[in-house]
């Protein structure tokens, strides 16, 4: 067992992981290791498309619903392509502007680009215990608003929008529209909580990071008193944030566990001339 990187709070876990019986590995032993490092990187783990949610079983009660932009690999409905194009992507937490904020991420890497495309990590615990006093007193204290329109059902050209309920704690002005096939609402959340780890140490993992016109289902991000966040507080998380943030090149047959709720990911632009195939799953609510 190797550490990852010394930016990570507890530093990560790199295995080398071979696999012969699914049945053999000892899982208590890596849901132990994940709740304390928050990322397991499996190195060398010989698992393929038949097998990989045999894996995921094991650490999964439900699966997330993941972006319908992202094409289905392998005929699962549960395994999908990361976001397609070469454009650098922000870092983030998966979903974390929705009420349906997936526990773990899953990167599988099919094919790895020679030079470009490095995947982003940002540890939460890490990033939270370097800001500065006045900053995390704010972000405890105030909850970020966000205005959603997320796809859910068939179109119905002949239905209205009419109120909806959605059980989880932070929404309001929530409405289905037959018409766009979407349900809209407003989702209230704070940007820092707390992790699975032993300790329970707090996390800054959210959607702050990322812009607007990369993401459509989300529409508007502000604080929850629709005023926006001041602009010093977000210099100092973007600079804090670069400067805690691994760039890492996976390599082929890597798998890439990710506490979602506590770490943030991203990707480096990706060469034109070059390929890179990976493959995610995510696991919406984990039994660890």
């Amino acid at each position: 067992m190797n550490k990852i990187s010394d930016l990570f709070f507890n530093q990560g876990c790199l295995l080398n992981f071979k696999i012969e019986n699914i049945k053999k590995v000892n899982f208590l032993k890596i849901k132990e290791i994940f709740k304390s490092k928050g990322i397991i990187i499996f190195r060398n783990i010989n698992l393929d498309k038949n097998n990989l949610i045999n894996f995921t079983d094991n650490f999964s009660y439900t699966y997330a619903n993941d972006a319908t932009r992202r094409s289905k690999r392998f005929g699962s409905d549960f395994i999908r392509n990361v976001d397609s194009g070469n454009q650098k992507i922000d870092l983030h937490s998966e979903a974390s502007f929705s009420p349906s904020c997936p526990e773990i991420i899953w990167f599988y890497c099919v094919k790895p680009a020679k030079k470009s495309g490095k995947t982003l990590l940002c540890d939460g615990v890490s990033l939270w215990n370097s800001l500065n006093l006045e900053t995390k007193n704010f972000f405890l204290s105030n909850q970020i608003s966000y205005k959603l329109k997320i796809p859910y059902l068939e179109k119905k050209l002949n239905k209205s929008r009419k109120k909806w309920y959605l059980p989880y704690e932070g929404i309001s002005n929530c409405f289905v529209n037959f018409k766009t096939g979407e349900i809209e609402i407003d989702y209230n959340k704070y940007a820092v909580h707390k992790t699975i780890m032993p300790t329970r140490n707090l996390a800054f993992a959210n959607h702050l990071f990322i812009s607007l016109k990369s993401e459509p289902q989300l529409i508007q991000r502000t604080l929850k008193n629709k005023k926006r966040i001041p602009e010093k507080f977000l210099k100092e998380i973007n600079f804090k944030a670069e400067k805690n943030t691994l760039r890492i090149m996976l390599k082929k047959n890597d798998l890439v566990m990710i506490d979602n709720h506590r770490f943030m990911h991203g990707r480096e632009k990706i060469l034109n001339k070059e390929k890179r195939d990976i493959i995610n799953v995510q696991t919406l609510s984990s039994n660890i």
